[in-house]
């Protein structure tokens, strides 16, 4: 629209369509059309009109009950999944249109929808359980001490991993046409990694060990008490493993803790902490014995909290905000 007011401006201080053309560096053709269209249909001639073309099969109506379709589809727990092929032929059947087979990838990415690795979930699992979960402000006024405020109760994350020789392997930059290959043990030596995390802190704390039971536990409770600043409680949130009993924080005064719901681990983001680690400092390697593996682990943890802006970012949850 610019390009054509200027050439419109030019036309009436004098100038040639020739030498309009030349100044803006643009065709003589596209001179005169504008002009052209400027002496019959005045400046509402020179706007952008819609482009005409083929109208789309699908109307927008339509778009949406397949878009629900599919999703539908990949909430299904009886398992499968939709391809370019199925959905070809619901679209023939519930519409009466018939795509070409190629094109069906492009209406998809036109709707918005993408083809990605799905995340895992327990059959079991409450969307609703969770969602009540979030608003656990209530619980932890219950929890702690009638003393402490809100505003001076530090919210953690804690969990367990186990990592060993039976390792895990990640993508690795190679030559296009090849396949690279890396270490994947056959042992089974392994050692298990307590660890907790408080996001607005940025600070984690963490013990590697042989085996979990509640001792070990407590012990990790030890570590997150001693860091809890005086005047301060510390709230952790946990999964409800057997050895998470609910006693395990009776010996601590600064301490409280609060069991997920159920198979709800993706509350829980530690279990991004576990990925992190595997993927930026344990995959693709292999470990002589048990204490290779406790100083490898140790490494890739102290080198996770080296960045307390990482730690802060990677765990934060909008809803662990006590004090909005």
């Amino acid at each position: 629209m610019k390009m054509r007011l200027l050439a419109l401006a030019h036309f009436k201080d004098g100038h040639s369509r020739t030498q309009i053309a030349k100044f803006l560096m643009v065709s003589r053709t596209s001179v005169n059309k504008w002009v052209q269209t400027f002496l019959q249909e005045g400046l509402e001639g020179l706007k952008e009109k819609p482009r005409t073309g083929r109208p789309p099969f699908l109307t927008p109506e339509q778009k949406e009950r397949l878009s629900q379709y599919i999703k539908d589809k990949a909430d299904n727990i009886q398992g499968g999944r939709l391809t370019g092929a199925d959905i070809h032929a619901y679209i023939a059947k519930e519409f009466g249109q018939h795509y070409h087979p190629d094109s069906i990838y492009y209406l998809l990415d036109h709707m918005g929808l993408s083809w990605i690795t799905s995340r895992s979930k327990h059959p079991k699992q409450s969307q609703e359980v969770q969602d009540d979960f979030k608003k656990f402000k209530i619980e932890t006024i219950l929890k702690i001490p009638g003393h402490i405020a809100l505003e001076h109760v530090d919210v953690w994350f804690q969990d367990e991993a186990r990592f060993g020789q039976q390792n895990t392997t990640t993508r690795l930059w190679a030559e296009k046409g090849t396949r690279p290959r890396a270490v994947k043990q056959q042992q089974f030596e392994y050692a298990y990694l307590f660890g907790s995390v408080c996001p607005a802190r940025g600070i984690g704390e963490a013990m590697v060990v042989p085996w979990v039971n509640k001792e070990i536990m407590i012990e990790h409770l030890k570590q997150i008490s001693a860091v809890t600043e005086k005047g301060r409680h510390a709230f952790i949130i946990m999964d409800g493993a057997s050895w998470h009993t609910n006693d395990i924080a009776e010996p601590f005064s600064n301490v409280s803790i609060i069991k997920l719901p159920p198979y709800s681990p993706e509350l829980n983001p530690i279990e991004q902490v576990w990925s992190w680690l595997r993927q930026h400092h344990l995959a693709n390697q292999s470990f002589t014995d048990y204490e290779d593996i406790v100083e490898k682990v140790c490494k890739a943890w102290n080198r996770f909290l080296d960045s307390t802006d990482r730690v802060s970012k990677m765990c934060t949850r909008e809803w662990i905000n006590l004090t909005s």
